[in-house]
């Protein structure tokens, strides 16, 4: 670990305190350590895209169970905002904010579209509890990425290069050290996603390989 990335992770106390609490607590954010809290996880991250993509007047929404045991979310939404500093530099407050804090369970307008999680902490809870997760935003032309390992942000947002898209993907892998198993069911899954397909848009990917 570099001197930059221990600066980066003591500056964000808070965020740190609350990941631990979400790892020692885990039921009490997304209902157990089993399999029902391994596929909350998911729906916490999947139902800010279908929310998001929802009050953008349409879109899709990708829930991808990949070949390594990860999830990849990934929606075509506007991305996830960031803030500008006084000198114009993009940095992840936006973000971060999302990836780290529970969610206040309403959209901006007060409202939710969708309501996939019936915890309603969001992304936060993949965040917290995965070993590895990764988070891109396309937005305004560029493409930015922030890694996290189990709930600590590594380093800054950063921009890897230009978008021609816009959306916002989030991929993690639940962490071993805090649930029974990491596989998640696709079946179980894809009867979830149908459900809320039917209230709203969503695309839906197959299994690893399809």
């Amino acid at each position: 670990m570099t001197e930059g990335t221990s600066q980066y992770d003591a500056a964000r106390g808070t965020e740190v305190e609350g990941r631990e609490a979400m790892r020692k607590r885990t039921s009490m954010y997304v209902g157990s350590t089993g399999v029902r809290g391994l596929h909350q996880s998911v729906h916490e991250v999947a139902g800010r895209s279908v929310n998001e993509v929802l009050a953008a007047g349409g879109g899709c929404v990708d829930v991808t169970l990949t070949r390594d045991g990860g999830i990849r979310i990934t929606d075509d939404g506007p991305g996830v905002p960031f803030e500008a500093d006084a000198g114009g530099a993009c940095v992840g407050d936006g973000l971060e904010t999302l990836l780290t804090r529970p969610d206040t369970g309403l959209r901006p307008d007060g409202r939710n579209a969708v309501r996939w999680s019936v915890y309603g902490v969001g992304p936060c809870a993949a965040t917290a509890l995965s070993s590895r997760l990764t988070a891109e935003v396309r937005r305004g032309g560029a493409r930015w990425v922030q890694e996290y390992a189990r709930g600590v942000a590594l380093a800054p947002p950063a921009a890897v290069g230009p978008a021609t898209d816009t959306g916002t993907t989030i991929a993690f892998r639940p962490d071993p050290d805090i649930f029974d198993t990491v596989e998640c069911s696709f079946a179980m899954l894809a009867g979830r996603v149908r459900e809320v397909a039917d209230s709203g848009r969503l695309g839906e990917t197959g299994p690893p390989g399809v």
